[in-house]
């Protein structure tokens, strides 16, 4: 599936440019994922968790570097294709706005990589 670009509105009302995260980018994050993933599976299955065994895995993701803060800091910079956006103005709705396309959340994405957190 190829990478897709998306015209996305900032707060401010501006219109940036930004294209998904292609998968060489997002190996080594989806990678430490995985290897996190496997040290909780005997919790069950992960829509069944209690509040605290999420927690406890997003607590283990951001400890080994695959978390939410460090998909930001990887993915964002390299994927807004507009030369004079200032990563470091924007605001965390923004960036988490931006973080959904990136990544392939959004809907209209592409479908995430398939790995073995899923």
């Amino acid at each position: 599936m190829p990478v897709l670009k998306k015209e996305i509105e900032l707060n401010d009302g501006r219109k940036i440019w930004v294209r998904q995260a292609s998968g060489m980018q997002k190996l080594r994050i989806e990678n430490i994922q995985a290897r996190v993933f496997r040290k909780f599976k005997h919790y069950g299955d992960p829509t069944e968790w209690t509040d605290e065994q999420n927690e406890d895995f997003v607590e283990a993701l951001d400890e080994s570097g695959g978390g939410v803060s460090t998909q930001m800091a990887e993915w964002i910079p390299d994927c807004i294709l507009d030369e004079d956006i200032d990563v470091d103005t924007l605001t965390s709705a923004e960036l988490r706005t931006l973080l959904a396309f990136v990544r392939g959340d959004d809907p209209e994405g592409a479908i995430p990589l398939v790995n073995s957190s899923k």
